[in-house]
């Protein structure tokens, strides 16, 4: 679906509600009832709208693909410079994550599990995948590149480290909050402070 919209209410209900046990149990610790109370309504209506809780996992790869392809790909459209694109990127990526943490614990295990859905999912976009924020940002690096404006750099690896960085930050939070409590005292200033740095590290790192 191009977007969000395009759900029920009845099916945002459900996704959310299965994203949360997803992300917290992985697809084989988790259970269609408590997907079904969650989302407050029956499980026979649940196993009637997705039949299997394997289609159900699928379909909740869709719905988090479409928030993410919607969060992102906007932002990183036009013209603008590199440095413009990068400081959007780590700005929007580090925000929705923050925004929607379940999603975040729901990417490490699928990848802990071998990432079979999502790999899947990548093959069938096709073409398409050149529309996901991940190519655009590669796009428009390799474009700097040529230009001059930033030092030939693998693109790609530099979209790792991004993710690398952002990730873990959210996922190491409750560890660097002891070795650090100025995060646990103000945790909106520190995810400020951590995407200024990000952004200022890579920048200034890739800079010509």
């Amino acid at each position: 679906m191009a977007e969000s919209e395009a759900y029920t209410e009845t099916e945002e209900q459900v996704f959310e509600a299965a994203l949360e046990v997803f992300s917290c149990k992985g697809k084989d610790g988790a259970r269609m009832q408590e997907i079904a109370d969650r989302a407050g309504i029956n499980k026979a209506m649940l196993h009637y709208y997705f039949r299997s809780k394997d289609r159900l996992y699928e379909a909740v790869f869709d719905y988090v693909f479409t928030r993410f392809m919607l969060s992102l790909s906007e932002a990183l459209g036009g013209e603008a410079s590199f440095e413009d694109t990068l400081r959007t990127f780590v700005d929007r990526y580090l925000t929705f994550h923050k925004e929607h943490p379940a999603v975040m614990r729901l990417w490490v295990q699928e990848n802990l599990a071998g990432a079979p859905v999502v790999r899947q999912k990548l093959r069938a976009y096709g073409q398409r995948a050149e529309e996901a924020p991940p190519y655009i940002f590669i796009r428009k690096m390799k474009a700097a590149i040529d230009a001059g404006e930033i030092r030939a750099v693998d693109p790609f690896q530099t979209f790792v480290t991004i993710i690398g960085a952002s990730v873990f930050y959210f996922l190491a939070f409750p560890t660097m909050s002891v070795l650090n409590p100025a995060l646990a005292e103000d945790p909106e200033a520190a995810f400020e402070a951590r995407k200024e740095h990000l952004y200022d590290l890579l920048y200034h790192g890739l800079k010509a």
